[in-house]
């Protein structure tokens, strides 16, 4: 294959290894005009102008505007089929690779055979929320297997110990005939999460897919559908079991797709509460955020409520910021304002198990989320019986009540967020009743029995559908 790489900044550079000797880089393509009759690694440098001179396979996007240099290329009059991606490209380099880390190797006697795909494989909600429902539908007898193009080692570490086996399939989201090879093993196929839209729609070409939706943010919609325009069409998916993990995600899917999802697959969390002692009444009020440092998650909401709150208020008070950070000039501006506050700690990224010992010094999980559709740390902290303070935006509050089991403040407010944490500071004596209502929200709605229940009669009609629909085509 003979291809164009447009970019010759970070991204290239740390990605070029990745390309073997067959692909043949016919010439670069970049924006800066000083770059223009000059080489990289002995090819010419050339302005996208001068694309329509060259003969080629694929033209490579290798930046992070790589939508706009998409759409600048088609106004030049380059076919979009010839436009790819890196991570498209980088699927054709992998086709057929696979990497498997062995959790449970007794599978034969089992009822049926599950593959659950999903996104990278970390400390983040997505892919937890696959990891639970790997767990709750092997506890029900079910052969699973859970995929990903890639994957944290220490996370896969952590659930092949539990029991899950891991394949590490580097071609995904793309599907090759490779890929169906192998799948074709499966009984049913589980889609986690949105941007595995070419999963959804290449699967259930063969198999019967339960696509589970649990997004809610508007520009990862854009992305995902702008990326993957080819299979968002409402005929690609009518063969697709689409189920949203809350009415807020089922909203947010359903203004691209109307009518595309109609019911609600809540997720379960195991239950590790343990004897989990009530705390010393005297020791450090602790409040949390976890998850990953991202404007969504409104971290800058909760620093700046804490900047609300007077000295005397701070004072045997702690907060914790949880969950990976970036150098980006988001997780830098937090950097720089949690700097200013002795109170405040900013950990980074923990294991599951790290975070389970954390939740022992938490008094009060902080979920100030701008969009979010069932946020599992807000679950855990009902699990655990903390008192939590959530926006209004999340999907959680179809569930809960102001005042009674949690304490709900309006998104994107950081005054009305302090006025919840100053009440929380001045009654810690009513926080262990609060906390055991919210343990009663989790019993009711997020047990892994339930969800194992749920997901399983899931599956069964998603099954039953498809094979309906197979025979009725082939009548």
């Amino acid at each position: 294959m003979r291809i164009v790489i447009f970019g010759v900044g970070g991204c290239y550079q740390d990605r070029k290894h990745k390309i073997p000797s067959q692909y043949e880089i016919v010439a670069f393509l970049d924006n800066n005009p000083a770059l223009q009759g000059q080489s990289m690694d002995g090819h010419r440098i050339l302005l996208p102008s001068e694309v329509l001179q060259l003969t080629y396979d694929k033209i490579i996007l290798m930046s992070t505007s790589e939508e706009a240099m998409k759409s600048q290329l088609m106004e030049l009059g380059v076919n979009k089929k010839n436009i790819w991606y890196w991570e498209r490209f980088a699927s054709e380099i992998c086709r057929g690779r696979l990497q498997i880390h062995c959790g449970n190797s007794n599978v034969n006697a089992c009822k049926k055979r599950i593959l659950i795909v999903s996104p990278h494989l970390n400390y983040t909600g997505g892919p937890i929320a696959a990891v639970y429902a790997a767990q709750a539908l092997q506890d029900r007898g079910y052969a699973i297997y859970l995929t990903a193009p890639s994957g944290d080692s220490i996370f896969i570490e952590e659930i092949t110990k539990n029991g899950i086996n891991v394949i590490i399939c580097p071609a995904l989201p793309y599907i090759h005939r490779e890929e169906l090879m192998w799948i074709q093993q499966f009984d049913a196929v589980l889609v986690n999460v949105f941007p595995m839209l070419p999963c959804a729609c290449e699967l259930v070409r063969i198999k019967p897919v339960l696509w589970w939706i649990h997004e809610s943010e508007t520009q990862l919609y854009r992305n995902t559908v702008n990326r993957y325009e080819e299979y968002a069409k409402r005929n690609d998916l009518e063969k697709v079991n689409i189920y949203g993990v809350s009415r807020v995600a089922q909203r947010k899917y359903n203004s691209y797709f109307p009518g595309g999802i109609k019911e609600i697959l809540p997720y379960g969390i195991p239950d590790q509460k343990g004897n989990n002692c009530t705390r010393d009444m005297t020791s450090p009020l602790v409040f949390a955020m976890i998850g990953t440092v991202h404007p969504g998650k409104a971290q800058d909401i909760f620093v700046k409520a804490i900047e609300h709150l007077k000295a005397e208020e701070k004072e045997n008070v702690r907060f914790l910021i949880i969950g990976p950070i970036g150098t980006d000039t988001y997780g830098n501006e937090i950097r720089e304002r949690a700097s200013r506050e002795l109170a405040v700690q900013i950990t980074g990224q923990l294991t599951r198990s790290e975070i389970r010992r954390a939740y022992e010094e938490i008094d009060v999980i902080v979920c100030p989320s701008l969009e979010d559709s069932l946020p599992i740390v807000v679950t855990e902290g009902m699990m655990y019986e903390k008192v939590c303070i959530v926006s209004d935006a999340i999907g959680t509050t179809e569930y809960i009540e102001d005042g009674e089991n949690v304490l709900i403040c309006k998104t994107g407010d950081s005054e009305h967020l302090c006025r919840k944490m100053r009440w929380v500071i001045g009654n810690r004596e009513k926080l262990e009743m609060m906390g055991k209502k919210a343990r009663n929200v989790y019993e009711t709605y997020f047990t892994m029995d339930g969800f194992g229940q749920r997901l399983e009669d899931a599956l069964r009609q998603t099954m039953d559908s498809f094979n309906g629909k197979q025979s009725g085509d082939q009548q």
